[in-house]
């Protein structure tokens, strides 16, 4: 190993510190950024000729992003076989594109919260309205009770999903393969669907990698995007699960597809489906599935959605498998 003097002062190791002892480097390396280290260089190892990642290097009390670009020199000349790294600090664009993404944020915000006002006044006028109809009668229906529920558990939901849009929580980050927690979901909300008459299908092609993700944050996004497809679904149809491993620009992604099919077409323009407070067949989206774009972005995912034909949505998940 040859570590140069810039190399040296820019992390600063003595000179031969490194070259005694190359485990050092991982040891400074940000706690959470290790496993993605090591990732990146497994597939320099296993016969990739280049890699780049980015990460957190921590040096005393300073910690700075670097991007680590590495190249397999030729293998056909033995004197010069081995691996260069070139290494640039990148902080600065990180906190570039931290403060871009901030300003779109608060760009946000203003609509976002007109938007949730409006909602919860309509749902406090409903909640209003129902205690005094039953204050006023002597038998009350049991949909008056449920209406009531309904606009309670909304503006609960909406607060609790309006504090992680603004101020996301640290992610709890643990291996998992994503059938398994999409068979968990299946199972959980399969009985809601058929009452509305929805007929859920799970197909899986291949097997699944396990993933280190935050599974709870993942299963918010499942469960977001199944119960907006139900909206799109008033009366009845039918919705299709499916997951594969799919290789894009030489990378392995898990592609998850949820498609929605009805008799009739659905009530929602390709590009209003992401639209906060958005208000579906009678029903409020609310931040649903513009929250769930935000957890996939930042889990280094997304997602879309299509209309093949006016009666049939597709939303598509993908995340990085590598």
């Amino acid at each position: 190993m040859v570590v140069n003097r810039r190399a040296r002062e820019m992390f600063g190791f003595e000179a031969g510190e490194l070259e005694a002892n190359p485990s050092l480097w991982m040891s400074h390396i940000h706690t959470e950024d290790r496993d993605l280290f090591s990732a990146a260089w497994n597939k320099l190892v296993s016969g990739e000729k280049r890699i780049a990642c980015d990460y957190r290097f921590v040096r005393g009390e300073k910690e700075f992003w670097i991007r680590d670009v590495s190249v397999c020199r030729d293998a056909g000349d033995a004197a010069r076989e081995g691996i260069t790294s070139v290494y640039v600090d990148v902080s600065d664009l990180r906190r570039e594109r931290r403060r871009d993404r901030d300003e779109k944020r608060f760009e946000q915000m203003g609509d976002i919260i007109d938007s949730m006002v409006h909602g919860v006044k309509n749902d406090l006028q409903i909640i209003s309205s129902g205690f005094d109809l039953m204050c006023l009668t002597t038998g009350t229906e049991v949909s008056d009770y449920q209406s009531l529920l309904e606009s309670i558990q909304r503006i609960s939901r909406t607060i609790l999903d309006l504090r992680e849009f603004f101020s996301s929580p640290e992610p709890k980050l643990s291996r998992a393969s994503p059938k398994a927690i999409l068979d968990e979901l299946v199972r959980d909300t399969q009985t809601k669907l058929r009452r509305q008459n929805i007929d859920l299908r799970v197909r899986c092609q291949g097997a699944m990698p396990l993933l280190r993700l935050d599974w709870n944050e993942f299963r918010k996004v499942l469960g977001q995007v199944i119960e907006f497809a139900g909206f799109l679904l008033p009366g009845g149809g039918q919705l299709d699960l499916k997951i594969a491993v799919q290789e894009v620009d030489g990378k392995h992604q898990i592609a998850l597809q949820i498609g929605c099919a009805s008799a009739t077409s659905l009530a929602v323009k390709e590009n209003d489906v992401f639209r906060p407070f958005l208000k579906v067949n009678g029903k409020q989206a609310g931040l649903g599935i513009a929250l769930a774009r935000q957890i996939l972005g930042r889990h280094n995912g997304d997602i879309s959605f299509q209309k093949p034909d006016p009666r049939r949505g597709l939303f598509t998940i993908s995340l990085q498998a590598d």
